[in-house]
């Protein structure tokens, strides 16, 4: 697989003629990416439909172009469409007598990630993301499999470890290598067995990834802070990531490997200027939840069912059904500031015993009248099959605005588990915690730092089977 990054450019006429060109560029696009069979037909029958759609929203007497942008790089292929004719309706403003387009949802439901971005004067731009198939590091080094880490291995003797950022070339396969041994194909996120994705994800400042090495060289443990939901490293923008993907070599445990790493990823972050860092413990077992309380962690939410696939690692049983909870601990880097927020009245007292037990000092806003509109996002996570959405601002309209994305993700992503965050820096949310109350939401939790800084009231709709009962639970709070 070429994993370079590269660029290209198609511009055609707005016109039906250009539509096989269109289609031959499209899968030649994602042939070059990696991709095979139904995907290149996907990918194919999306720019198809994009190309369409500004057809339909040609003037019949014009004579324009479009400009098709493509950009490959380990991680993704993106294809941008720049055009200058009448602007899209958002699918948000959808209404029965002016519907949202089936070539406008097929987009949606094909495509990794589809944005449609107004440019002004500058016309209007789809941007089309899809993730590049994955390599995994057992047919990169060319081996029909890689041995498990034996639990039972013998330790190995006692000797001097070095914990560092990894960014030396051999890091990368090396951490790839032990994400498949500690877990097998268990592990849900792709990234992390493909070296090139771990290479790009690092020096492009999205995870920032820590290793514990011998003396001569060898990587025996990793520990990684994610921060590509929050922003980018380097660049002012992140005041929070999240810590995981950790792993320890059997015969190197018990010498404070994980403690070590972890201290020295909280250091690392810290002098990026993050302001706290969190993990989020599976709920099928303690022994993680006990790490986090030893290292002085607090608990703020449970995300219940968040993840929908099989996370069976190692010989751990999972609890709680077929899909995986997790706790939401947080880790404050410095004293935390004052926290200016509006607490809604539905779950004011269980948001401030949680700003308590995670030692926040709040100074609560008063209400103000709502804008007209909401802001609001709607994220569908296919990897773990639950659905997001963020509202930022709360206006008269959440009401129909909520409902409609609650039902967008339900039938067409076919998920029953949708996380719902509300910025607690805005003075209505308790509109929106009454409309999500309708809805079937309920309380999460406490996520501060969340959304570029702000903290966050996370409420979640769960229509699973789920056996609360048999959860673990590490922490008195």
């Amino acid at each position: 697989m070429d994993v370079m990054n590269h660029e290209f450019l198609l511009e055609v006429p707005v016109v039906g003629e250009a539509v096989p060109l269109v289609q031959s560029h499209a899968r030649a696009l994602g042939a070059q990416a990696g991709f095979s069979g139904a995907q290149l037909d996907r990918i194919e029958l999306v720019c198809e439909e994009a190309f369409v759609l500004i057809l339909d929203r040609a003037d019949a007497a014009g004579d324009s172009r479009v400009r098709i942008e493509a950009s490959l790089s380990p991680l993704a292929l993106e294809i941008r469409f720049d055009d200058r004719e009448i602007p899209p309706l958002p699918a948000d403003s959808a209404t029965e007598e002016d519907p949202e387009s089936v070539g406008q949802r097929l987009i949606r439901a094909i495509a990794d990630r589809a944005e449609w971005q107004p440019l002004g004067r500058g016309g209007n731009r789809l941007k089309l993301s899809f993730d590049r198939p994955v390599l995994d590091i057992v047919a990169t080094d060319g081996h029909s499999a890689l041995p498990q880490f034996n639990e039972q291995a013998p330790l190995a003797p006692e000797q001097e470890y070095v914990i560092r950022r990894a960014s030396e070339p051999g890091d990368w396969p090396r951490i790839a290598r032990a994400m498949y041994r500690t877990y097998g194909f268990s592990y849900p996120v792709d990234d992390f067995y493909v070296p090139e994705r771990i290479r790009e994800l690092n020096q492009g400042g999205y995870v920032m990834s820590v290793v514990a090495t011998t003396l001569g060289g060898e990587v025996v443990g990793h520990y990684a802070l994610d921060v590509k939901s929050f922003g980018k490293l380097g660049d002012g923008s992140c005041a929070t990531g999240e810590l995981g993907k950790a792993v320890v070599d059997p015969s190197h445990r018990g010498r404070s490997l994980m403690e070590r790493m972890r201290s020295f990823t909280e250091q690392q972050a810290a002098e990026e200027g993050l302001l706290a860092v969190f993990s989020q413990p599976t709920m099928a077992h303690l022994y993680s939840q006990k790490a986090n309380e030893k290292l002085g962690a607090r608990a703020c939410a449970v995300s219940l069912a968040m993840v929908g696939v099989n996370m069976e690692l190692k010989s751990i049983d999972k609890a709680g059904g077929d899909r995986t909870s997790v706790l939401l601990y947080l880790q404050p880097l410095t004293k935390p500031a004052l926290r200016k927020v509006h607490l809604p009245e539905r779950h004011r007292e269980m948001l401030a015993r949680t700003y308590q037990g995670c030692e926040i000092e709040v100074q609560p806003l008063a209400p103000a009248p709502p804008p007209p509109e909401s802001e609001l996002s709607v994220i569908f996570v296919g990897m773990a099959d639950f659905g997001l959405i963020e509202v930022s601002r709360c206006g008269e309209d959440i009401s129909h605005r909520l409902r409609a994305a609650r039902d967008e993700l339900v039938r067409r992503s076919g998920t029953r588990v949708i996380y719902l965050d509300l910025c607690l820096e805005d003075p209505n949310t308790d509109l929106a915690c009454e409309v999500a109350g309708w809805l079937g939401f309920f309380y999460a939790g406490l996520a501060p730092l969340f959304s570029r800084g702000r903290d966050v009231l996370r409420l979640q709709y769960v229509d699973v089977p789920l056996e609360v009962g048999s959860l673990a639970v590490a922490g008195p709070f």
